[in-house]
């Protein structure tokens, strides 16, 4: 009898390990979908930022002597 409960017990421990494992498994599917989400976002503004550095670079040179030369 003895063996039957070690066995019940063990197979409740496994049950329970079993749906921690799911639960990291989702919390860690979660957090690298927010950590996309987070690159994502930051990628578009690097975007944005390199394109207006290219748009005051490249249209206006004689801008940056001007403002160089005291305006």
């Amino acid at each position: 009898m003895k063996t039957t409960d070690e066995y019940s017990q063990k197979l409740v421990e496994l049950i329970e390990r079993s749906a921690m494992i799911d639960r990291l498994v989702q919390k860690s599917r979660q957090a690298a979908a927010d950590v996309k989400q987070e690159l994502d976002e930051l990628r578009a503004k690097q975007r944005e930022t390199t394109h207006i550095l290219h748009k005051l670079e490249n249209p206006s040179g004689n801008a940056w002597e001007n403002i160089g030369g005291g305006g």
